[in-house]
């Protein structure tokens, strides 16, 4: 469920350690990494286009950090009421494949009863109406086997597109639980699920957005609580009651032989002020009772709720993103607690109505996706995989509506499905130049282990482009492949309700080409020969393709320069590292310069930067010289723009 405008991050348990450029704590959604081996798709011969590219994306010689393949998760609700598991949903979401499936479904989860009522439950509870209004009335619990989606028919569907889980567990139970001792009872409960799924699941979460007064459990009625709980919800009292869950969980997990990793809550944003009570103290009270247990963050998000046009949305989703993962490491060095690697495992798109259901929505995912990918996440869910609402990926109503087929993909299917095919293992730094100079265009770029490289290039100004790739000294073969995806028809909002693939439209139904006549869409194929240059239409995303090989594309005489859209530390590279590491940022605007590194208590231990510097991309080497092995911070302040990311020298 959407988290009003706000944002929830959540930790996860007991992960192995494993080394993640960007990211040296442990990593649970890396543990099973696996390269990847690219499929060159079928193509038919194209030519390059003769106009003088205007935007050129300059590939970086160098990996990284590892994808987690979790990223790319949706989620599923018990209530969308009707079976999921036919051959139909089944069939698109095999060739979406999904990494990880979230379930029962948002602020459901807190009055979700998976294995039937535990009869210890108040009559009435409390409901929030917004501001101080509250109201007790009816509860009404739902009950796991009223619904056609089973916990059974969740662990089948996961078994028929070979998904792994993230589920979430009732919290609230604990508070508004009417035995003697609720929170031991509601730790049990969630245990027995544990011992009942046997180590299919490895990824738990407690609770949902619990600090927030939508949420069940965040006031609850004195008169019915028999272990002496304050009427409103706390960070501490959140953490102490988690350590209750996971000690339980964890036991019933070694009993049935399995490793699970255990989700708690904290904030993404600064809730000092907030207009939530109970955010002012939240992250400081988990902390402080949690201690090193967690292992993961995790955040939910909705993107671009008040603005129309693609440009905003696709802007919006990039700072948030930007935004949260800067604010959480940011909030948590402050605090002294453990530094964990990030997951956003609920997010979707915002906007009106028709944004949800047209190719901004697949193009704002794309943005998202790739986004979260270069800052290192470790996994996403994005909500809904199926909903008769605006924010389902596949169309479900009932009765079903005779123009559109049941459990018809959306616009954002299309998207997401390329993306995924051109995603690699391993992410690659661009760099994003153009004349005349603006910030419309966006690239990212991924390595597989069998050698190719994947671009995906988004054009969110109005007008058509000529790319070119410049690849510097990196070694290609003789192919470039390309798949184009735009809209037909747009508004002045950039927006279409019809996916065109490659010149390949809706043949009777909406919203694209039917799901299972994909595969026979061909890519584009170019010859690489001394340039690789496509088009890139307004509005629209490309997704390329490069073969692996040992010809080095010859770099023109002339090279525009490098100018920065915005302010931005990127992360040292290598990380850990030893003797030395290189600090990168960009620059908007001519400003002066501060790059310094400090330890654990705020010690200034060396200054890299101290000078007036021009607009674009800068790069600083630095020796470790004298620092002994730990973690430290580096800052970088330009005129108003500060930002602080962590480092570790291994020795």
């Amino acid at each position: 469920m959407k988290s009003c405008d706000r944002l929830i991050v959540f930790l996860l348990l007991s992960c192995s350690p494993v080394k993640l450029s960007a990211q040296s704590t442990p990593n649970c959604f890396l543990n099973d990494f696996e390269p990847k081996t690219a499929a060159i798709p079928a193509f038919e011969p194209a030519d390059k286009p003769s106009t003088i590219p205007t935007v050129t994306v300059t590939i970086a010689n160098d990996t990284l950090g590892q994808v987690s393949k979790y990223v790319f998760g949706n989620a599923v609700a018990v209530w969308v009421g009707t079976n999921v598991n036919n051959p139909t949903l089944v069939s698109h979401l095999q060739q979406l494949a999904p990494s990880i499936i979230r379930f029962p479904g948002g602020s459901w989860s807190d009055i979700y009863f998976w294995n039937g009522n535990p009869g210890d439950l108040p009559a009435n509870l409390y409901s929030w109406g917004g501001g101080t209004s509250w109201t007790l009335s009816g509860f009404y619990p739902q009950i796991g086997s009223w619904y056609s989606l089973t916990v059974d028919q969740y662990y089948n569907l996961r078994q028929q597109i070979g998904a792994q889980g993230l589920i979430t567990i009732n919290y609230a139970y604990a508070r508004y639980g009417t035995s003697a001792h609720p929170v031991n009872q509601a730790a049990h409960y969630a245990a027995d699920w544990v011992r009942y799924d046997k180590g299919r699941t490895k990824f738990w979460e407690i609770g949902n957005e619990d600090g927030g007064p939508w949420e069940a459990g965040w006031r609850i009625d004195p008169a019915t609580n028999h272990d002496g709980q304050p009427d409103t919800i706390s960070g501490a009292l959140y953490g102490q009651h988690f350590k209750i869950f996971a000690d339980s969980m964890k036991a019933a997990a070694a009993e049935v032989g399995a490793t699970i990793y255990i989700g708690a809550q904290i904030n993404s944003f600064d809730g000092t002020n907030d207009w939530n009570i109970v955010n002012h103290t939240w992250n400081a009270g988990v902390f402080s009772e949690v201690g090193d247990a967690a292992d993961f963050y995790l955040e939910h998000n909705y993107f671009g709720d008040s603005y129309t046009y693609l440009k905003q949305q696709v802007d919006d989703t990039r700072l948030a993103i930007d935004n949260n993962m800067t604010f959480m490491r940011g909030d948590i060095a402050a605090k002294g607690a453990p530094s964990k690697p990030i997951a956003l495992t609920e997010w979707n798109c915002g906007g009106p109505d028709s944004i949800y259901t047209s190719t901004i929505n697949g193009m704002e995912a794309v943005v998202s996706y790739c986004e979260m990918i270069k800052n290192n996440y470790g996994m996403s869910c994005r909500w809904l995989l199926a909903s008769q609402a605006k924010d389902g990926m596949f169309y479900y109503q009932l009765p079903t509506d005779p123009g559109v087929p049941l459990w018809n993909p959306r616009p954002d299917f299309y998207y997401i499905s390329y993306l995924q095919r051109f995603t690699g293992d391993h992410t690659v730094g661009t760099t994003v130049t153009t004349s005349p100079t603006y910030s419309d265009m966006l690239a990212y770029a991924t390595r597989f282990a069998s050698g190719e490289l994947g671009v995906v290039v988004v054009n969110k100004n109005k007008t058509d482009k000529v790319v070119k790739l410049e690849m510097g000294t990196i070694g290609v073969g003789d192919r470039f492949y390309v798949y184009s995806l735009t809209g037909a028809n747009v508004d002045k909002y950039g927006k279409s309700q019809t996916v065109v693939v490659n010149g390949v439209g809706p043949t009777s139904v909406p919203w694209g080409p039917g799901p299972q006549d994909l595969d026979s869409v061909k890519a584009w194929g170019y010859p690489i020969g001394s340039q690789i240059s496509f088009a890139s239409p307004a509005y629209s995303v490309q997704y390329v393709m490069i073969e692996s090989g040992s010809n080095v594309v010859s770099v023109g005489k002339e090279k525009q320069p490098v100018i920065a859209d915005r302010f931005a530390l990127h992360q040292n590279y290598p990380n850990p590292f030893n003797p030395s590491t290189t600090f990168s940022f960009s620059l908007p605007s001519k400003s002066f310069v501060t790059v310094k590194v400090f330890d654990l208590v705020g010690r200034e231990v060396a200054t890299i930067v101290n000078e007036e510097m021009e607009a674009g991309n800068h790069s600083k080497q630095w020796v470790a010289e004298g620092l002994s092995s730990g973690v430290y911070f580096y800052r970088l302040q330009a005129g108003r723009y500060v930002d602080t990311k962590k480092l570790i020298v291994l020795k």
